[in-house]
């Protein structure tokens, strides 16, 4: 079985995930005109938000990263195609004092490491709506045993096994990675011509690989818990691959 490269960037969608801007429930906004700790104004429930604590996670997860840098660099971007680095803006919400992150032109933004900022956790604010940033790091891919088929077949949880050691891994950084609506792994198993089975007490599925003779498979949790039998090529290839909300839900309608 082909696994992951070492290392594969991962984004982390900031839309109420713990490792995304917004992580935490925002407070109901007062009747007067809500401010931040460093007295800049902002509509608590429609900016995107993370803790520094949270931020700061995220970063040292990064395959290159030391847990003693004095800065980390992490790379952001909307997820609305009209919407360019120059136009995001950020800061860091320290009391009477905003300390502003500046992202460079490919969407890179450097976030300083210190005692002071460790202490005080303050939020990073951007000028971007909740639920539209992605936060991109190079995460270290642990090295999976591929299931074990016999005479062409193998059990439901045992072939998606490897898809589970790997997103417990990514889920020590992203609690709500491979959640519904969030980012998930996929299984690509190239067949060629022959079609996967999954035999269940009330009847059977059938995929059939597409014209690059592949077929891809996404863990369902209700099948998993059954843990029915799969009839799949003794030599079929897989890899184990990340995919996108938008990408998961295309795979599903097929």
């Amino acid at each position: 079985m082909k696994r992951l490269p070492d290392l594969v960037y991962a984004s982390f969608l900031c839309a109420g995930a713990i490792t995304g801007l917004d992580a935490q429930d925002a407070p109901a906004a007062p009747a007067t005109t809500p401010g931040t700790l460093s007295g800049r104004p902002v509509e608590f429930n429609d900016l995107a938000r993370l803790p520094y604590a949270q931020l700061i996670r995220i970063a040292q997860s990064d395959a290159k990263a030391k847990a003693d840098a004095k800065s980390y660099k992490l790379r952001i971007q909307s997820r609305n195609a009209n919407v360019t680095p120059k136009d995001i803006e950020l800061f860091l919400d320290v009391k009477d004092a905003p300390l502003v992150l500046v992202v460079d032109n490919d969407g890179f933004v450097e976030v300083p490491h210190n005692e002071d900022l460790i202490s005080k956790n303050p939020d990073l604010v951007a000028n971007q709506p909740r639920g539209s940033l992605n936060i991109f790091v190079e995460l270290e891919v642990p090295k999976v045993s591929p299931p074990q088929i016999k005479d062409g077949k193998v059990a439901y949880q045992e072939l998606f096994r490897p898809l589970v050691e790997i997103q417990t891994e990514m889920r020590k950084v992203d609690p709500t990675f491979g959640l519904s609506g969030q980012q998930q792994f996929v299984l690509e198993i190239e067949t060629g011509e022959e079609p996967i089975k999954i035999t269940r007490a009330f009847g059977a599925r059938t995929y059939r690989p597409n014209s690059r003779g592949k077929v891809y498979m996404i863990m369902e949790s209700y099948l998993y818990e059954e843990n029915p039998e799969v009839e799949i090529p003794d030599k079929a290839k897989m890899n184990v691959l990340p995919a996108s909300p938008e990408e998961i839900e295309e795979i599903r309608s097929r």
